[in-house]
């Protein structure tokens, strides 16, 4: 069978540190606040605290269809890293890495990087220019929320 993975970047400064940038990621109470309006996102389960291995089991509404996703915490390094896979998700894989980059005391660049296979590729090829408008959507508005919580007043 075919497969193809398509690859999400998002890069945003925010005029934070990135101690705080990093701990905000950390805790699994700012997901509703980052989350767009149109998309709904119920945590049902995970372990805490946050480290490797950790899971989180969520619950996902967008256009009327809600799916379960588990994700897995893969790999998380203090204020550098952040990756988390997809155990189980509408994707035939799901691979999510946020990095944290010093750029001076008071700014920190966050960079998401998503890399997705689509199911039943390469009938599922008409998916991708929708796919693309609704992360393009999604992450900027996760940045833009993520920049006016953090920013140093």
């Amino acid at each position: 069978m075919f497969s193809k993975k398509f690859t999400f970047k998002f890069e945003t400064t925010m005029e934070t540190s990135i101690e705080k940038l990093f701990t905000f990621h950390t805790d699994t109470n700012n997901l509703p606040k980052i989350t767009p309006p149109w998309i709904k996102v119920k945590i049902v389960d995970l372990t805490l605290p946050l480290k490797e291995g950790s899971e989180i089991s969520l619950d996902i509404k967008q256009y009327g269809l809600t799916n379960r996703w588990v994700m897995q915490i893969d790999k998380m390094q203090a204020s550098s890293i952040i990756c988390d896979l997809a155990l189980k998700s509408p994707f035939k894989s799901f691979y999510h890495e946020r990095k944290f980059e010093k750029m001076d005391e008071n700014h920190a660049k966050l960079i998401d990087l998503i890399i997705v296979e689509l199911p039943l590729y390469p009938l599922s090829i008409i998916a991708v220019p929708f796919m693309k408008y609704d992360m393009d959507r999604m992450f900027t508005y996760r940045h833009e929320k993520i920049k006016e919580i953090l920013t140093i007043g």
